[in-house]
């Protein structure tokens, strides 16, 4: 299987486990603990798994399950992806929460070949209005 391939599937899985509202710790182990985790929302005070847990933690108290993250316009190469998801979520107040954002991840491939997440960055994408 081609590196793209993998991450292909390696991502697919990821924004299942996120779309489940999986447990904090299904994430963990695909993060160096050092991992740089530069999300919108989170405390710049925290480092490495404790930002992530942070962020999660923010997450699991505002949003209902099931979550859906579509990810399209894939590039992966050999230590980093490029690609942009529409997350779809209901808040636990009712309200609903449609976002489109650009993730860029930089990796190392463990001996085993599957990624772990040094660098997470996702910023979200202004859409042009149509005329």
């Amino acid at each position: 299987m081609s590196n793209e391939a993998a991450m292909r599937a390696f991502i697919t899985d990821w924004f299942q486990r996120f779309d489940r509202l999986d447990p904090p710790e299904a994430f963990l182990e695909d993060l160096d603990p050092n991992v740089e985790w530069n999300m919108p929302d989170v405390s710049v005070s925290l480092s490495g798994h404790e930002r992530f847990l942070d962020w999660y933690a923010g997450v699991l108290e505002s949003f209902e399950a099931p979550t859906e993250h579509h990810v399209s316009k894939i590039s992966a190469g050999r230590s980093s992806a490029d690609f942009e998801v529409l997350f779809r979520a209901r808040l636990k107040n009712g309200s609903c929460v449609e976002m489109k954002v650009r993730e860029q991840w930089q990796y190392v491939l463990r001996p085993d070949g599957q990624p772990l997440i040094t660098r997470y960055s996702a910023t979200p994408v202004k859409e042009e209005k149509k005329q």
